[in-house]
């Protein structure tokens, strides 16, 4: 194998953050470097350090604080620490591959990385400004609009681009990206969960920490994010709320878990339980304890964002419970495997009639159970997503 050129990730999180994007990252990173690969990071924080294979650069304390303002300003000074950073690091040849937070830091890698004759790889996690046009509205759409053309300029000039399905891809060919430049490398579930742990014995120790023994759970776990659904779940659980066998578990954190909270205390769904995130290594535990698993996306998001949870649902070996597009590629996934249902925003009765089912079907809730097992092991393991990018990166590796 000749010399591989470095490798540079650029993102605001990085380990030990517990951010998906910082655990991702992670894996991928380290999974290179036991590969041979030289691996740099650039990262916010303090101490910078060789961990695992791998060389962080840290540019400064993370000062995230609540609010937009904050948040932007914060964004502002890693991006520029980022980019003073990479100016000093960066070689002729070198693959350069930032990630999306901050929203606009491909655009700003992209003239440092052209500048010292470096490949460009951005990894696009989610697909901005249009998350933000669509949240805010027709006039952030206009506003945002010069952001836009700004990014699809550094899109064109990119050696490649690796989204995470095939509906992000498109959003990339509506924007002008050659086909051949697009990458599909889906997320992966958390390594721990590649093993699958003895399902009785995780059932009996979290439902009885839980105090859930005998109920049939439907969990979601994970980010309560703002591209998310949740009117269509808290109907159902009201809908369900005298079937005394079914509880609702939220388990995670994010900016609506607020919202949900209070929405789910002023209608007293007491079949719904809100619970806090769960450290990693404790997921083999609390994605196998629940029955069934939520998986929620709003409208006009199926082609800017993928959901991650949806990969470590299927490692834990439970149906899938997709509330949102019904066209989109998720949905359709779930049909072609038979791992679970796609309900539209706002069907609140069909996935109470499913979860029912489910419930009282031993047989279908086993087959599905099985099923995203096996599309797991087949198309989201991280060994699978670590040899996609090892092909990727060695199409763009140049000597010296």
């Amino acid at each position: 194998m000749n010399a591989a050129p470095r490798v540079i990730f650029v993102n605001r999180v990085y380990w030990p953050a517990t951010a998906a994007t910082a655990q991702l990252l992670t894996d991928l990173a380290e999974g290179l470097a036991r590969k041979g690969w030289s691996v740099h990071v650039i990262s916010s924080g303090t101490v910078s350090t060789v961990r695992n294979g791998v060389t962080i650069h840290r540019t400064g304390e993370d000062q995230a604080a609540p609010g937009i303002f904050s948040r932007i300003q914060n964004y502002r000074r890693f991006t520029h620490a980022a980019c003073e950073t990479l100016e000093r690091l960066l070689q002729t040849g070198d693959i350069v591959v930032p990630m999306t937070d901050p929203p606009t830091l491909g655009m700003a890698v992209t003239r440092v990385a052209a500048n010292r004759g470096a490949h460009l790889i951005p990894w696009l996690q989610d697909i901005y400004p249009e998350i933000a046009a669509h949240h805010f509205g027709i006039l952030a759409s206009a506003a945002l609009f010069p952001l836009k053309l700004r990014r699809n300029h550094a899109w064109r000039q990119a050696a490649a681009l690796v989204v995470l399905g095939q509906d992000m891809a498109q959003t990339l060919l509506n924007q002008g990206v050659p086909r051949e430049k697009i990458c599909v490398i889906p997320n992966w579930a958390p390594r721990e969960l590649h093993t699958p742990a003895p399902d009785k014995e995780v059932a009996e120790h979290r439902r009885s920490r839980w105090e859930l023994d005998d109920k049939f759970v439907v969990a979601y776990s994970g980010n309560l994010g703002r591209v998310h659904e949740f009117a269509t779940v808290l109907d159902a659980a009201n809908q369900l709320r005298d079937e005394a066998r079914i509880e609702f578990l939220f388990i995670g954190d994010g900016p609506r878990f607020d919202e949900v909270k209070r929405l789910a205390q002023r209608r007293r769904l007491t079949n719904l339980r809100l619970l806090p995130f769960e450290p990693r290594g404790s997921l083999p535990a609390s994605l196998r304890a629940a029955d069934a698993h939520l998986v929620t996306l709003l409208p006009g998001y199926a082609r800017l964002v993928y959901p991650s949870k949806f990969a470590g649902v299927l490692a834990a070996g439970r149906p899938v419970l997709f509330i949102g597009p019904t066209e989109g590629e998720i949905a359709s996934t779930i049909r072609q495997h038979d791992c679970g249902a796609a309900v539209a925003t706002g069907d609140a009765t069909r996935l109470a009639t499913l979860i029912r089912q489910l419930a009282g079907d031993a047989v279908l809730w086993r087959k599905q159970s099985d099923q995203a097992r096996l599309l797991y092991t087949q198309e989201f393991t991280g060994d699978k997503a670590l040899a996609r990018w090892e092909d990727l990166l060695g199409l763009h590796r140049t000597n010296g």
